[in-house]
């Protein structure tokens, strides 16, 4: 059975209005993405087709491990991500695939008002490991909020610099 869990944040100092103009120009998703802690960061698809906007990218992940199993394991933490955002409605789905036996999708929904930004993310992980998978499902959770967070704080900053320029 997948393991579930919800992530909500608010982002102060953001107005709904704003948002849905930066969010209708890629170079805000863009400059995020290269913001999140990682290495060998590849962006394969960044489009934007009428009321669509889709991400695809891989990056390793600066995952929280010893540093030699990270050099042991080399790309198995190849994170392989696509985003595809209803630029109107301002839902996203988010796929995440890995070198590794891991199923994980979030469902991402911004709301909000002329002063902040509510997000949330709703997650469904699934690892594919006997006898261990509920164990490695919960850690893969406070992985997943650990780079949200990181995430949030990147696209604040992205954003009040572009309403700011």
């Amino acid at each position: 059975m997948a393991h579930q869990f919800t992530i909500n944040a608010t982002i102060p100092g953001i107005s709904i209005d704003d948002f849905k103009r930066l969010a209708a120009d890629k170079s805000l998703h863009e400059a995020v993405c290269r913001r999140i802690p990682g290495e060998n960061l590849e962006i394969l698809e960044s489009n934007i087709q009428g009321n669509t906007y889709t991400l695809r990218r891989e990056y390793n992940l600066d995952v929280n491990i010893p540093d030699v199993a990270k050099k042991l394991l080399k790309n198995a933490f190849r994170l392989k991500r696509t985003d595809i955002t209803n630029l109107t409605a301002l839902t996203s789905t988010v796929e995440l695939g890995a070198n590794l036996p891991l199923e994980a999708k979030g469902e991402r929904t911004v709301t909000g008002d002329s002063n902040k930004l509510n997000v949330t993310m709703v997650w469904t992980v699934k690892v594919k490991v006997p006898l261990v998978g509920g164990m490695l499902e919960r850690h893969a959770e406070g992985e997943i909020r650990r780079f949200t967070q990181l995430e949030l704080d990147i696209v604040e900053d992205e954003a009040k610099k572009q309403l700011q320029a």
